[in-house]
């Protein structure tokens, strides 16, 4: 009967020697999880404004233009509003240009996590 008591006394003692360091494990990477989603909705708003300042810097190049240019042909304003679409695709594109390497930058620090 003694031969049975210690291989059941050490089975709690080895359960919380795994145990213990697995859930520090799990509460770290809970952590390295809330910081990046932090990082990632930080770098969203940062997008966000960065979009909402475009257009409102395109807004006032074409007021101003529209001052500029009180007396101008339907084809000269439709000429300015192609110039504008160009600068606003191209802004798009900037857009998600960085918002693809947000993502690429967050996932490679996630990846870097688990390789450590």
């Amino acid at each position: 009967m003694k031969r049975r008591i210690f291989p059941l006394a050490v089975v709690p003692i080895i359960g919380l020697m795994v145990g213990l360091p697995a859930a520090y494990a799990h509460d770290e990477h809970r952590e390295v999880h809330r910081e990046l989603g932090a990082e990632h909705r930080a770098g969203h708003e940062e997008l966000n404004d960065e979009h909402a300042e475009g257009h409102d810097e395109l807004n006032a190049e074409h007021e101003a233009w529209h001052r500029a240019h009180p007396y101008a042909s339907r084809k000269q304003h439709r000429r300015e509003h192609k110039h504008l679409n160009r600068e606003h695709r191209g802004m798009h594109d900037e857009l998600n240009t960085e918002h693809g390497q947000l993502h690429e930058d967050l996932n490679d620090q996630h990846r870097d996590y688990h390789n450590d």
